[in-house]
């Protein structure tokens, strides 16, 4: 990607007061790049040019002094974009929330009309420099990954994550690989959510629509559950997700039916020693305890704000690690992870009925009934018995991109929280057809010895979502 002068287009504010500097002209260095664009900038302009120039010129002003506070450059402005340059990807990175953050306070004190949403695209990559422009890997990539970010919200590539993660005690929201446009391969994209509620929500799923806008089932493939979480036994669309410095996660959850008014309204704390539930959320699930639910109107739904308390699920690392020996073959304890993935995925092998008494006895029964055990045991609390895709798919069958979306969160519940994987490096699910799903899955273990990189799990095959049982 090039970024040419755009002064010419209507409805565009380009400035050359970021001409690049000297010392930058005519070299290939390798740069911390963050790109952000506004959110229905079109749409505003359409409604309001002047007033929305406006506002883009308060925001960029924030923009370009907190870029200066962190040591960077601003390189060049086109429309509704900025591109800026940074020597470290720590500095880039704290710039990038600092950024948002700083919108989100304004916001507090705004009306929602003098509120302008943005995105933060942030990769480390080659770029070069020439007399008037910006070009390069750094620069393509994170203008892709700005159109990725939820609004309000950071996207950076897997290259920026592993390298501030650590410095800035960044806590952030792995994703699947993303196909990036005109970008060659695949990135393995890091979220860190909006601080402040907004009206939009990002498009994480992919699927094939006909002519009139409608999902195509039998090409329908999603990679991300999106914005659901799950929380208990009950899956709700949230607006906002956080931590705060104490580590609780606050979501915030709109809410226009009475079900889910009900149902959020039972998750609140009767006692202290209150059960703990199940939660999922984006590539990640472990258990929460419920610490508060609050609720204020706002225009035609309630907005409910639940904060948890994550208890991140206990490993025993002996039953982790243990293996088998049955009467023909050796399980390792990675090959009893991969079933208990399989079984959760693909339903291979179906689970076991209940012997009766009078069934007779055979080597290839006893074998059989070992393999249940073999999967339903588990290191934690939390153990899997059913494939999650065949128990949802009945109550969503006519919704089939709802389903999707909820049967991954629910799939990615158990994966970690049963401590089949420690990190999900990929679950898609679809197309649906013929009465199956095709289904992907790539997943790390856990790692029990030093020096020895752990085991990555990788599943692909077709789910029967009826059992023939």
């Amino acid at each position: 990607m090039c970024l040419k002068d755009a002064s010419h287009t209507p409805g565009y504010m380009f400035t050359k007061e970021n001409t690049l500097s000297t010392e930058l002209k005519g070299q290939r260095t390798l740069a911390a790049i963050i790109f952000t664009d506004v959110v229905s900038y079109s749409a505003m302009m359409a409604a309001n040019e002047e007033y929305t120039l406006d506002l883009l010129r308060r925001d960029f002003k924030v923009m370009k002094q907190l870029c200066q506070q962190f040591e960077g450059k601003v390189l060049k402005t086109i429309g509704d974009a900025l591109l800026m340059y940074f020597p470290s990807a720590v500095k880039a990175v704290a710039c990038a929330k600092k950024i948002q953050s700083s919108f989100a306070e304004l916001a507090a004190n705004l009306a929602p009309e003098e509120v302008l949403i943005h995105r933060i695209g942030v990769h480390l990559g080659d770029v070069f420099f020439n007399g008037t422009d910006v070009m390069g890997d750094g620069v393509n990539v994170a203008a892709r990954l700005q159109s990725e970010a939820q609004p309000g919200g950071i996207c950076m590539s897997q290259t920026v994550y592993d390298v501030v993660k650590t410095p800035l005690a960044l806590t952030a929201t792995d994703l699947v690989p993303k196909k990036l446009k005109n970008i060659p391969g695949s990135v393995l994209v890091y979220q860190i959510p909006p601080i402040h509620p907004t009206p939009f929500t990002a498009p994480f799923e992919l699927e094939s629509m006909d002519s009139e806008g409608n999902s195509q089932e039998s090409e329908l493939v999603i990679y991300s559950s999106g914005q659901w979480v799950l929380l208990h036994e009950h899956f709700f669309q949230i607006e906002t997700y956080s931590q705060n410095v104490n580590g609780k996660l606050i979501i915030q959850i709109p809410s226009r039916t009475t079900q889910d008014d009900a149902a959020i309204q039972a998750l609140r704390p009767k006692l202290e020693h209150s059960p703990l539930l199940k939660f999922a959320y984006q590539n990640d699930g472990f258990l929460v305890k419920v610490k508060s639910v609050e609720s204020i109107s706002r225009g035609d739904c309630k907005l409910w704000t639940v904060t948890l308390e994550p208890k991140p699920v206990k490993l025993d690392s002996k039953a982790l690690e243990q293996s088998y020996k049955g009467r023909k073959q050796f399980y390792t304890a990675d090959d009893i992870a991969t079933l208990k993935a399989r079984r959760l995925l693909l339903n291979d092998p179906p689970k076991l009925q209940m012997l009766q008494d009078a069934q007779v006895f055979s080597p290839a029964l006893a074998e059989r009934a070992l393999l249940e055990k073999l999967i339903q045991s588990s290191a934690t609390t939390i153990s899997i018995q059913d494939c999650v895709l065949q128990s949802l798919y009945s109550q969503y069958k006519d919704q089939p991109k709802m389903f999707l979306e909820k049967a991954r969160l629910q799939a990615i519940f158990y994966l970690k929280a049963a401590g089949v994987v420690e990190q999900v490096m990929e679950l898609s699910l679809g197309s649906i057809g013929q009465g199956k799903l095709h289904v992907r899955f790539c997943g790390k273990r856990q790692q029990v010895y030093a020096g020895i990189e752990p085991a990555t799990i990788e599943i692909e095959g077709d789910c029967l979502l009826v059992s023939r049982s």
